[in-house]
């Protein structure tokens, strides 16, 4: 009798803790976090792209901090009339970025994916690490344990701007350290990719081959965490795995990339001057390799059809 006591209220107790992460979990939709203004940060990429009217952006920038801080969506519309997006994460592993990817791919058809690489030297859990796949599945269930910090975002949105999940950021901190690009500069290349990240990669190759979605690595320019040696090594991983590669690195002195002027953090993110002036090298190259020619045929056709 004592027994079935005691076996009541830790039952009652467990059922009301479920009740009180599960629940809270399912109000917390995209469109409510960005009502409230809760999508700021790492975990509110997810929620802003998702709560985009569907089908609505064209061109998607996939990656770590250095994609949200390269290419400018205002630049891409304004010369192309092309709808773009970045959907960087701040910190992303490969992981991360894959799972941005597969959600985006839920409610838009983006017909050109740019992958910034400096995440592929960022190592994450191992699929057979149990404890990262159980919080992986915690988070799925009770997405209160994933968004639990998002009572932030509104402060950290009152000192940072974006657009389209573009970080607008005006600080200048200039980099010193001069080239760092030639063959006999310091190398990473002793650094090889991690296997992980390959698979990674590979899979959201296949993703965006199967939603007709054409895929594209690039590196964004940054003195912080590209030379010479990863240049090599990610050109060899690109014509190895056929996917289509872009370092703007190798183009620095034809966007005339100031690195006095144009980085807000010594060379290892672009500030708003640096990331005009990769855009308009990347919208250029997009738009002169037919990307963008073929996107305004299908608006055309589209608008026909209304």
């Amino acid at each position: 009798m004592i027994r079935q006591i005691e076996k009541r209220p830790t039952a009652l107790f467990l059922l009301i803790l479920f009740l009180l992460l599960y629940l809270p979990g399912k109000f917390l939709t995209p469109k409510v976090m960005n009502s409230l203004d809760l999508s700021s940060g790492r975990n509110g990429v997810v929620p802003k792209i998702l709560s985009e009217p569907r089908d609505s952006i064209d061109l998607l920038v996939i990656g770590d901090s250095e994609s949200y801080t390269s290419i400018d969506p205002r630049i891409i519309h304004e010369k192309y009339g092309i709808s773009a997006y970045a959907a960087g994460q701040a910190g992303a592993t490969m992981a991360d970025t894959e799972e941005i990817l597969k959600k985006t791919f839920t409610r838009q058809m983006p017909k050109v994916v740019l992958y910034e690489t400096n995440s592929l030297y960022r190592k994450g859990p191992a699929p057979t690490d149990v404890g990262a796949n159980i919080s992986k599945a915690f988070y799925y269930f009770f997405p209160l344990l994933k968004y639990h910090s998002a009572w932030k975002s509104p402060f950290i949105a009152k000192f940072v701007k974006t657009y389209k999940g573009f970080r607008i950021d005006t600080r200048v901190k200039a980099y010193k350290r001069g080239s760092y690009m030639e063959k006999n500069s310091r190398c990473f290349d002793d650094e090889p990719i991690d296997k992980t990240n390959i698979a990674s990669l590979q899979r959201m190759k296949k993703l965006c081959k199967k939603k007709g979605a054409r895929f594209i690595m690039y590196s964004a320019p940054s003195p912080r965490n590209y030379d010479y040696g990863k240049h090599m090594e990610l050109t060899r991983l690109a014509e190895k795995e056929q996917i289509e590669y872009i370092d703007l690195n190798m183009h620095n002195k034809e966007m005339k990339i100031d690195w006095k002027r144009d980085t807000r953090d010594r060379g290892d993110h672009l500030n708003l001057y640096g990331a005009r002036k990769t855009t308009i090298f990347m919208g250029k190259y997009l738009d002169e390799t037919s990307s963008f020619k073929e996107m305004r045929k299908e608006s055309i056709s589209a608008e026909k059809k209304r």
